[in-house]
Parts: C-alpha cells; sequence; structure tokens
C-alpha cells in the first residue's frame, strides 16, 4: 500500500479554497505535487519515473485531458492516470472519457473523496502490478521447465540410444559367437547326452538373443535412424503380426526430413496408441496419418475400438498420454486425445517451418 505520494498534475486546482495536497493528505501522510506548466512539459515529465500517479483537469486550455492522455506512451504497467472534471460533461465528453483507457474520472461532487478514491486506485493498481509480475515469474518458470524437460528427453534418448548400441554390439555379439561355438560342438560330438545338452543350451541361448532384441526395440530401435516413415512401417507391421488388426499407415512421402528429436517423439506417439489399441481399445481397425503440410507435422492414430470417458483418461493416462504430452511440448508441439462412439484418436502436431510439401497422400502401408 502506497502511504507516500508524489503526483504531477496539470490544471487550475480544485474549486474552493481546498488544495490537491490537502484533499489528498486526509488519505496519505505524505503527498508531494508537481504541477505541470502546460501539456508539453505534463508530457516531458510523465515519460520520467518517480511519479506514483498522473492527474489532469478534463477542461485544459486549447484542449482536454484526454488529449494529454493520448499523448503519453501507454504500458500495462503504467502510472496511474486520473481526470478531474469540476463541471459536468456532455454525452460525448463522457463517452470519449470512456472510450480513452484513464484510469479514472472523478467529478466535482466526489472531490470531497479524493483521497479515498485515490487510494482504492492505487491498490487496485498494486494488486495488477503484482499479478503482472507473477506472470512473468511464472512465464519464465515455465520456460525454465520446457528447457529443462528438452535437455532430459536430450540425454535420455542419448542414453538409450547407448544402452541400445551396447546391448547390440557387445551382449548382442557375445550371444551369437556362443550360439556358434554350441552349433560347432553339436557337429562335432557323438555323445548324445552333449547333443541334448547343447539343444537346451541352444533354445535358452535363442530366448536370451530374442529379449535382448525387444530390449534393443523397446530403448529406441535401430530403423529410426533410417526415418520416421520407414520405421512406422515396420511398427505398424510388426502390429499387425502381433493382433491381427487392420492397420492403415497413409503418409505425404516415402520419407520426411525431420529433426531426431521430432522422430523419436512422433514414434513413440504412435507405439503408445497402438499399445492402448491392445490393452484397452480391442480395436479391429486403426488407422496412422502422418502429414507435413503447411509446415506442421501432423501424426494421427484413431482406431474403432471401445474408447473412454473423460474420467477414464484422467485415471489411466497420467504416465501414458500425460507423459507424451510433456514430450510433446518438449520439441514445440501438442498432444489431443479425444474419444467417441467411434473410437480414439490421438494427434501429435509439431511446428517445422517452411518446407516443400506435397498435396495428395499415399498409401504406404
Amino acid at each position: 500500500m502506497i502511504d507516500s505520494l508524489r503526483v504531477l498534475y496539470l490544471g487550475a486546482g480544485l474549486p474552493g479554497e481546498v488544495s490537491l495536497e490537502h484533499a489528498l493528505a486526509t488519505v496519505f501522510s505524505s503527498v508531494m505535487v508537481q504541477r505541470a506548466a502546460n501539456a508539453d512539459d505534463f508530457v516531458g515529465h510523465a515519460g520520467q519515473s518517480g511519479f506514483d500517479l498522473l492527474v489532469t483537469d478534463y477542461h485544459l486550455g486549447g484542449g482536454t485531458g484526454i488529449d494529454v492522455w493520448n499523448r503519453l506512451e501507454h504500458s500495462e504497467g503504467e502510472v496511474p492516470f486520473v481526470i478531474l472534471s469540476a463541471t459536468e460533461m456532455g454525452e460525448a465528453e463522457s463517452v470519449d472519457v470512456m472510450r480513452s483507457g484513464v484510469s479514472e474520472c472523478i467529478f466535482a461532487e466526489d472531490f470531497h473523496r479524493l483521497g479515498y478514491l485515490v487510494q482504492q486506485l492505487l491498490d487496485v493498481w498494486e494488486a495488477r502490478q503484482a499479478k503482472l509480475q507473477a506472470d512473468a515469474a511464472l512465464v519464465v518458470s515455465r520456460n525454465q521447465l520446457l528447457r529443462l524437460t528438452q535437455q532430459l528427453h536430450a540425454r535420455v534418448e542419448e542414453e538409450r540410444r547407448a544402452v541400445s548400441r551396447e546391448i547390440h554390439d557387445d551382449i548382442g555379439g557375445a550371444l551369437a559367437a556362443v550360439k556358434f561355438d554350441l552349433a560347432w560342438i553339436a557337429r562335432h560330438t557323438t555323445d548324445a547326452a552333449v547333443r541334448d545338452r547343447v539343444e537346451q543350451t541352444a533354445a535358452t541361448l535363442q530366448q536370451a538373443l530374442e529379449a535382448s532384441q525387444r530390449i534393443m526395440i523397446s530403448l529406441r530401435p535401430a530403423i529410426l535412424d533410417e526415418g520416421l516413415v520407414a520405421a512406422l512401417q515396420w511398427l505398424v507391421t510388426s502390429f499387425q503380426k502381433r493382433t491381427q488388426a487392420d492397420v492403415t499407415l497413409r503418409c505425404d512421402k516415402d520419407a520426411l526430413e525431420l529433426p531426431d528429436e521430432v522422430q523419436t517423439v512422433a514414434f513413440s506417439v504412435v507405439r503408445e496408441a497402438l499399445t492402448n489399441v491392445v490393452k484397452h481399445a480391442h480395436a479391429t481397425q486403426v488407422r496412422v496419418e502422418i502429414s507435413d503440410q503447411e509446415g506442421v507435422l501432423t501424426v494421427e492414430v484413431s482406431d474403432n475400438g471401445a474408447g473412454f470417458s473423460a474420467k477414464e483418461l484422467g485415471k489411466t493416462s497420467s504416465l501414458g498420454i500425460l507423459g507424451l504430452r510433456e514430450r510433446a511440448q518438449s520439441v514445440g508441439g501438442w498432444l489431443d486425445v479425444s474419444s467417441s462412439a467411434d473410437g480414439v484418436s490421438v494427434i501429435l502436431s509439431v511446428p517445422l517451418g517452411d518446407n516443400d510439401f506435397s498435396d495428395e497422400p499415399e498409401v504406404c502401408a
């Protein structure tokens, strides 16, 4: 709350013997009024810092307080501007004041409450400034969180890629070598017991190889290095083999030039959506569409499954859908999920910038 008030004033003063300082001193402990000689002087001083309140009379020689207001530069954090009108205004003048955007217009019958009205005005102004500062701080905090999220996801993908490569090169290579050794033993032994043990070990080894493949795919499929379209073709084909569902993949082009992080997010969205089809939707038809029209990558996965309610979405997707939404935001995009009687639709949108786009999509799978 402002207790000491510094005012810039342009006008003839309050009617009668009460000064502007005295009228304000009824509420504020310290009041300093600096009087401007004319409108130019007022505008020049108003641009300086240090004033808590700007005040003009409505009727000024050669103009009005609105004219002075219109000459000032305006911003969200500007000092409150008050117009004093000692005489009654006409309808056109009143409309002009209301449309102008000034903080307050105080008429003669309220001059005796001037200090109280100004205090109310400044209280509202302080609250607004506090909200502006809080909003600005929130924007800074969100931007920092977004940058941290981007860095976290980038680091996670880097680690996933490294672990997947190690599994392929080290563990996969070692298991493959053992497999060849077992095959050599099987070819060179005549002992039936040894052959049986080799066959059992080979079966266990095959399970380990398949498990390592599944782990590599869950971490980061190597086919992503071939591009998003190729990776989704592989994913859709694998999904159809596992579920016998009718899945259609449609895309604008045979290949899309996309940043690695965007490809990874898009692939994750489609994989999560297909996982939902298996776990919850029980759909028989699934459509995956990719488009980079108008500078925006759009990936939509829709099915004819059972769908879900908004309440169910809030309960079941806290780690799935919400996680994907966060990942979409990390690449500057957004994720929309909708459900109806016709099924579920998951749409990822990521702005890409200016590129050359084709008009008609072609069926890719």
